[in-house]
């Protein structure tokens, strides 16, 4: 029996989230340069320190967008073998992602495009049609 429509709608739009965010950091290692000279220009490293400062920011960001990226795209496929605790982990990811864009004060375009779709995401893996057929009976 293949997934409700609503959960299979949120598959993908957690798989969409995973492919932003790993574009979003593709885009961040092209601009490294221009981030060090914005550094430098808000006064957060000394000319000096700039590019270890930008280099560090990019491994830490990079960090974190492979670990949600992987978590988006395997805990999005747990979902179409029908486990239910993928969905709760799922949540879980998303929240600490969430705080993450809040926290940082990050509200750029690709964030709010990021927001938004795992907004949806997770709305619609909380249907109730989802959430009977993870928590239905088990062929």
């Amino acid at each position: 029996m293949n997934p409700p429509r609503p959960l299979r709608r949120a598959i993908i739009l957690w798989w969409v989230v995973a492919l932003v965010l790993a574009w979003q950091t593709a885009l961040m290692w092209v601009g490294r340069a221009e981030l060090a000279q914005r550094l430098i220009e808000q006064h957060q490293a000394t000319p000096a320190d700039a590019a270890g400062r930008a280099q560090q920011l990019l491994l830490v960001n990079t960090g974190f967008a492979v670990l949600l990226a992987a978590a988006y795209l395997v805990l999005g496929a747990l979902l179409f073998k029908r486990r239910p605790w993928a969905r709760i982990v799922l949540s879980a990811f998303a929240v600490v992602h969430l705080f993450m864009l809040l926290g940082t004060g990050a509200v750029f375009s690709v964030n709010v495009i990021l927001l938004i779709l795992g907004a949806a995401a997770t709305v619609l893996m909380w249907w109730r049609s989802s959430t009977d057929w993870l928590t239905g009976e088990h062929d």
